[in-house]
């Protein structure tokens, strides 16, 4: 799906053009946690999301929206993902990625 994502933002700023709507929010949380759990925790570690230059754009335009950015705790999203018993039986949370060059 990321493929298809990243092929598809060519066209306008946002996922249906150039209005922010509820499914780039929808798609925001998803890509905001991406590299930080689902990456690692969920084994969807074909690419990090910063090997998609379409979506990691995206991403950073969605992150400079004002106020976008202050709802975002990448420790605290780590925090909640690596606590699952059934998927982290040792609660061990990893000090990376190094989200940075997501603007993150």
């Amino acid at each position: 799906m990321l493929d298809e994502l990243e092929a598809g933002l060519t066209a306008g700023a946002f996922l249906l053009g150039d209005r922010l709507t509820e499914a780039d929010i929808r798609l925001f949380v998803t890509l905001v946690r991406f590299d930080a759990a689902y990456h690692g925790l969920f084994k969807c570690n074909l690419r990090r999301l910063a090997e998609y230059p379409n979506l990691s754009t995206y991403l950073k335009r969605l992150l400079d929206i004002p106020g976008v950015r202050d709802t975002v705790h990448i420790d605290h999203i780590k925090k909640g993902y690596y606590s699952i018993k059934s998927l982290n039986p040792n609660g061990i949370v990893p000090n990376g990625p190094d989200l940075s060059d997501l603007g993150l």
